[in-house]
């Protein structure tokens, strides 16, 4: 009787530690969509909707999105500076 008890205490452990993970699993992406939006809103990167902005970050790059939990600001002010940078013009070969 006592190992019954102990054995169907464990079976409920797991299948709360279960739940509580999907759970967590499926209020992740919602955190990290909320990180990004303020990430973007703090680093003053302009946008119209920062929502639609941040689910168009996931679309292109999943993984870079999940790594980094939503706080992908960085990388985006780093492909601004480059492409705002000018460019010297080439010079012409000389005859």
């Amino acid at each position: 009787m006592k190992g019954t008890n102990i054995l169907l205490g464990i079976i409920a452990l797991i299948l709360a530690m279960f739940l509580g993970l999907q759970i967590e699993e499926q209020y992740r992406d919602i955190r990290y969509l909320n990180n990004c939006i303020k990430d973007i809103k703090a680093n003053g990167i302009r946008s119209d909707d920062h929502k639609a902005y941040c689910a168009g970050l996931v679309r292109q790059d999943p993984y870079l999105f999940t790594y980094n939990r939503g706080m992908v600001a960085k990388y985006l002010q780093q492909s601004d500076n480059q492409s705002s940078q000018p460019k010297a013009p080439a010079e012409e070969p000389k005859k």
